[in-house]
């Protein structure tokens, strides 16, 4: 992140009168251990294990969002305090690396290191982007489904923004668009906010990964690979319809007829050559893994037990497709802090914490379930988005509201799943650079303005909106997700 954010600084022209990053990060560590006392101190929780865990709880918020500490640096520390100094059982307080959630993650991480490595999610995308012409409008609409498909074997969005914005960028150089051009403007915009987006339609990406494990956990539901992809498919093409109308309309390309992307796309095709044994055995690895997710529905096994067989077994010798080394490529970051967040869950649950935060946020909504349904999904995707502007990095938005979210459905009755899934959905909506990672990188190249991703996000929540009002009434409850 901070490379990317020095970028994007030298690109604008930053000042030299910035304040000291560090001196920055150590103002943000002492901010949340100042609201962390205030906590402890106010008469918010009864007992003294809650006011100490609420204050650990507020601490590890805070550095979340600020990020004045690694996440998974502050994860640890919320661990450990609330193992010290609140008191708390370290079979509590450490709990989260116990459970499936982080140890799915990794098996993700190490797939997505093998399409990577081995050259295969490059050579998909330039065969794919060979298949759609010279028209702009085909290209902008193959490029947005190359997206989406990518997250099945790709599953971060940093590493598919990457790819798929060096991809772009190569085409464009062909076509002669420069960077204040249109078509650079909007198809770079497209390809770097649905890589942000397409995580929450596939549980691929660590925030998918997050909810489904908060779901699971303090919901009591049971959430499936089949299950999240059948209810969010009709949005996910809508999603792609409406992105692409969207770019047409406010970036209308300067020509429709883009000559030279086959050109590149071939050249970059023979310098890879033909396709290796290492690519054969990722396919091989990723095809078993994705058809046994599709259908856990039949056979119950895990998402988790399958990623983690699926990533530790492109790892061997001679059969998988990493190489030693390739395992030392793999972020392993988003591991622990997912595990912390999980911690940081069970210990909001076992305490009068979430009792507390349910009340305060989510008492209005009891009323609104009750009469009625079809409104009620809109109002809850503008309330989480409201959230999504004080929390930016969206894996924090839904660990500061998510299990409060889910002891709300248990006490007043309604289904964890069905609110799970659409809060989980609604952290997807962005109008600013600042709230997910993916956002910065893909604004660091300079394609697009700020002002270009505020028109796009507010756009497409708009849109969003109104898809929730007409789909979710009558498509969720075919399936059984209903809000009672």
């Amino acid at each position: 992140m901070s490379k990317v954010e020095a970028t994007v600084a030298v690109q604008e022209g930053a000042g030299s009168r910035a304040i000291n990053p560090e001196l920055k990060r150590f103002l943000f560590i002492l901010l949340a251990v100042a609201l962390g006392a205030a906590v402890y101190f106010l008469p918010i929780v009864s007992s003294e294990v809650g006011r100490r865990a609420f204050a650990v709880t507020i601490l590890m918020l805070v550095m979340w969002i600020t990020e004045a500490l690694p996440l998974a640096a502050t994860a640890l520390v919320g661990c450990l305090l609330f193992w010290i100094w609140a008191n708390i059982p370290m079979t509590k307080s450490f709990s989260g690396f116990t459970s499936d959630t982080p140890w799915y993650v990794l098996g993700i991480l190490l797939l997505g290191v093998m399409a990577d490595s081995t050259g295969l999610a490059k050579r998909v995308a330039y065969n794919i982007v060979l298949r759609l012409g010279t028209s702009y409008p085909k290209i902008l609409g193959g490029m947005m489904v190359l997206n989406f498909l990518l997250t099945f074997i790709l599953p971060s969005g940093v590493a598919r923004c990457l790819i798929l914005c060096a991809i772009s960028i190569g085409m464009l150089q062909t076509y002669g668009m420069a960077k204040g051009s249109n078509v650079g403007r909007g198809l770079m915009l497209a390809m770097t906010y649905q890589a942000s987006l397409f995580d929450k339609f596939v549980i691929a990406g660590a925030t998918a990964v997050l909810a489904k494990g908060l779901i699971e956990s303090i919901g009591k539901a049971q959430v499936t690979y089949g299950m999240w992809l059948i209810a969010f498919a009709p949005l996910a093409l809508l999603t792609i319809i409406a992105s692409w109308y969207l770019i047409m309309k406010l970036f209308p390309p300067e020509k429709r007829t883009l000559e030279g992307g086959e050109e590149y796309c071939r050249a970059q095709l023979a310098a890879m050559g033909r396709i290796s044994a290492a690519e054969l055995k990722a396919i091989a690895i990723l095809g078993i893994a994705t058809l046994l997710w599709m259908t856990d529905h039949w056979h119950h096994m895990s998402a988790s037990k399958i990623g983690l067989t699926a990533g530790l077994f492109a790892c061997l010798p001679v059969v998988g497709a990493l190489k030693k080394e390739d395992f030392q490529k793999a972020n392993f970051h988003p591991v622990i802090f997912l595990a912390g967040a999980m911690c940081m869950g069970y210990v909001m649950a076992d305490t009068e914490i979430l009792k507390t935060l349910t009340a305060a946020l989510f008492k209005w909504m009891t009323p609104v379930l009750h009469s009625s349904s079809v409104i009620a999904p809109m109002l809850m995707y503008w309330y989480a988005n409201i959230f999504h502007l004080f929390l930016g990095n969206e894996a924090s938005m839904l660990v500061a509201t998510l299990p409060a979210l889910m002891q709300f459905c248990v006490k007043e009755g309604f289904n964890p799943l069905t609110l799970g899934l659409l809060w989980t959905f609604s952290a997807g909506g962005k109008v600013f650079v600042y709230q997910m990672s993916v956002l910065v990188v893909g604004y660091a190249f300079g394609y697009f303005s700020t002002k270009d991703l505020f028109k796009f996000g507010l756009g497409l929540f708009f849109v969003e909106s109104f898809m929730l009002l007409v789909i979710l009434p009558w498509y969720w409850p075919l399936i059984g997700l209903t809000f009672r």
